[in-house]
This record gives C-alpha cells, structure tokens and sequence, in this order.
C-alpha cells in the first residue's frame, strides 16, 4: 500500500509560500479559498514556531516563509529526538569539526542543553497549563534537573 498522506490548508499555505517571496495575507486567502482570519490564525501559530514571518508595508500585512540555513537542517527520526545522545554526538561532531579543546565540549554541551531547554520554558508551561498540571514550577524545575544530570 503506497504512503498516504492527509494534506491540511496549512500545508497548502506552506506550499504558496515556497512558490512566493512574499505575499499579502489577504491576497493569499484569496487564493487558497479561505478568510482572512483563518489564514491570520494559520500565521500567528506559524510565526511563533518560526516557520513563517510576517511584516507590515504600511498595514498591509506580507507574510514569508521562513528560510532555515541547509546546514542546520538535520534529519531526525523519530525515535532520535526522543534520546538525547543522538544530539549530544551531533553536537561533539560539530565541535570537534570547529576545533574546540576536548576539555571544553562538557562545559559547552551543559549549556547548550541549559539554553535549549530554557528556550523551551514557554511552551512547556503552555503545555503543562493546557493538560491541566498541577505543581508546574516544581515538574520544570525536575525537568531541568534530569536533563542537566543526563547532559
């Protein structure tokens, strides 16, 4: 059985944008078929995950895609973004490649772990808060305790 897959109006407004510099938010509701508002509400989403921008010509709104440096682009299963050493070798590769001393990669991946995770904060609060979660600051602050002890 081939691989099916079930396209949303948000993977068609991703494809618009690939094919586009840039677009008025009204002018690519239009050509998806949808209101404005709801394509607003696709944007606001995407701009917080960074995927999409947006920025004002007087009022008129023109969002973009996003356009993410080929080498930062990494394959990941699944599987491997659940296991942090798949990043931390990932990450001792890259050092090494920049001539980093050895004796300063443990320093260096504490922190980079440290700087991910803090970038997270938000969106974990968000979560715990969405699944009703009681004690949010203490599971935070567990949760930086196991990831740092892991790094």
């Amino acid at each position: 059985m081939p691989d099916e897959f079930i396209k949303t109006g948000v993977d068609d407004l991703l494809d618009l944008l690939k094919s586009v510099d840039k677009i008025p938010l009204n002018e690519a509701a239009k050509k998806l078929g949808v209101s404005q508002s709801l394509i607003q509400s696709w944007v606001d989403f995407l701009v917080e995950e960074e995927i999409v921008g947006i920025e004002y010509k007087f009022t008129k709104p023109l969002i973009y895609l996003n356009k993410t440096p080929q080498a930062s682009v990494v394959s990941v299963s699944e599987e491997e973004a659940t296991n942090i050493d798949f990043f931390k070798n990932d990450f001792l590769k890259r050092a090494e490649e920049k001539n980093i001393p050895p004796d300063k990669v443990p320093y260096f991946w504490k922190n980079h772990v440290k700087d991910v995770a803090i970038s997270k904060k938000e969106h974990f609060f968000k979560e715990a808060k969405r699944r009703h979660l009681n004690n949010i600051d203490s599971l935070w602050d567990e949760y930086i305790n196991a990831l740092l002890n892991a790094a």
